[in-house]
């Protein structure tokens, strides 16, 4: 009887769900659409309880912290940057990739330009005067750039999508598509952006010969208190008929990363977020380590990889290039070359192979 009863209540629930969603996307058969907003892959939501940030901020900002293993540059200023200039791209052939600071990295194919996550601004915050500042300045400025094709932005969260850097190029460069995580398109509409494509997982869209697709990642959105996991978020791939490229967004290490290399793998190059990852208790679900860094290099099967979301601002408990030497760890660990993951300097360029 419960099992009928159960059979009968559970199309009224859906409908029900349905008629009062908040998502404006929801698909019942997409695993990773939720009524109000969105999930992971495997279900779950980056969701820590408040007695666990209290925990974080308490050994964060008490007595000391624990000095952590790696190699330190003994001040902010040591940090190098090179100032970018767009004519340096053909210095260095016809394909290339530039560290732009934190998660912003431009790709070079051909004339073809890709631009990721690209934060130029002094602070992510909603304001300037407050909240993570840079600890090294940008290498470029939105007027340095060459003409970008396209920019895709991997999720909501401030140090990923920058208002006033979005705004100036949106208005510099009218032509430059906008590729979104779906429900960001809203926000960026909501400053004037006009050429703007929202996509869901493994949707792709056609840029100027080139095919660019959006793919899982662990990880959450939000902007503010009241839109946590309304809008999606993920990592991109570029197919362009000379390269092949996956950039990781902010993810915490799942099974996605074997699917994104059997579907549309192998890349020659990617660009892996490295950095914000202690303590592990905390940030493990959210954002992966160096190692973790190095699987999802193998799992995609990427040919050559750079290290990104480091060596910008201090959002966590590591020092700022606690990457450095936990990355040169975990290569030799891995028994791997120290050519195929690297990190660059902030405005470096790369060339790739031909």
């Amino acid at each position: 009887m419960k099992s009928i009863v159960r059979l009968c209540v559970w199309p009224v629930t859906v409908l029900l769900a349905a008629c009062t969603t908040t998502n404006p996307y929801f698909s019942p058969e997409k695993p990773h659409h939720r009524p109000d907003g969105f999930v992971n892959s495997d279900g779950s939501r980056v969701s820590k309880p408040l007695s666990d940030l209290l925990r974080w901020y308490r050994e964060r900002f008490g007595e000391s912290l624990p000095p952590p293993p790696g190699q330190f540059i003994a001040s902010y200023d040591d940090f190098p940057v090179i100032d970018f200039k767009a004519s340096q791209l053909n210095e260095h052939g016809s394909k290339s990739i530039t560290w732009l600071g934190h998660a912003g990295v431009l790709v070079h194919a051909h004339g073809f330009n890709l631009l990721t996550d690209p934060h130029f601004s002094e602070r992510a915050f909603p304001v300037q005067w407050m909240g993570p500042k840079r600890k090294v300045r940008s290498p470029v400025q939105v007027q340095d750039l060459p003409n970008i094709d396209a920019v895709v932005i991997s999720h909501s969260h401030y140090d990923h999508l920058d208002h006033d850097t979005i705004v100036a190029l949106s208005k510099a460069q009218p032509n430059t598509v906008f590729l979104v995580p779906l429900g960001v398109e809203h926000i960026l509409r909501s400053w004037g952006v006009g050429n703007v494509k929202a996509l869901d997982w493994w949707e792709s869209a056609p840029v100027n010969g080139s095919t660019l697709t959006f793919v899982p990642a662990h990880h959450w959105s939000a902007r503010n208190l009241t839109d946590r996991n309304k809008t999606l978020w993920g990592g991109w791939v570029l197919k362009h008929p000379e390269l092949s490229f996956y950039y990781s967004g902010d993810t915490g290490y799942s099974k996605d990363f074997v699917e994104i290399g059997k579907r549309l793998g192998p890349f020659d190059a990617s660009a892996i977020a490295v950095g914000a990852y202690e303590p592990r208790w905390f940030m493990k679900e959210q954002h992966i380590n160096p190692d973790e860094a190095l699987q999802v290099h193998h799992d995609v099967g990427s040919a050559y990889s750079i290290g990104v979301h480091w060596g910008t601002f201090e959002l966590t408990d590591e020092a700022l290039d606690q990457p450095i030497g936990d990355l040169a760890q975990a290569l030799k660990n891995r028994n791997m070359s120290t050519h195929a993951f690297e990190l660059l300097s902030a405005g470096q360029t790369k060339a790739l192979k031909p």
